[in-house]
């Protein structure tokens, strides 16, 4: 595969690599493609979070978020980040898949 680039993007490459940031261009441009791909499965995620959320809201399946809640919500993830322990909850959040 052979890509050109022009102008400015030519130069952020060149300085890029200069810097030191990467070894050369195929890496730069394997990087951004890792990342633009990681931007799209996230954005994924975050939809099907927001579907699942609005989901359950035309089911009537809701919590109020009072100030108790809240702390009992903050001290857990306290709790697992003193532990090294990743925070997640399905509550809210649709699994990976």
């Amino acid at each position: 595969m052979n890509i050109d680039f022009v102008g400015a993007d030519k130069n952020f490459i060149k300085s890029e690599i200069q810097n030191g940031f990467y070894h050369d261009e195929a890496e730069l441009v394997r990087d951004a493609v890792r990342r633009l791909r990681e931007e799209k499965e996230h954005l994924q995620y975050f939809q099907k979070a927001v579907m699942k959320g609005i989901d359950d809201i035309e089911r009537g399946e809701i919590i109020e978020l009072t100030p108790d809640l809240l702390q009992e919500i903050k001290r857990e993830a306290i709790q697992k980040a003193q532990s090294n322990e990743s925070y997640s909850s399905t509550d809210a959040l649709p699994k990976k898949s």
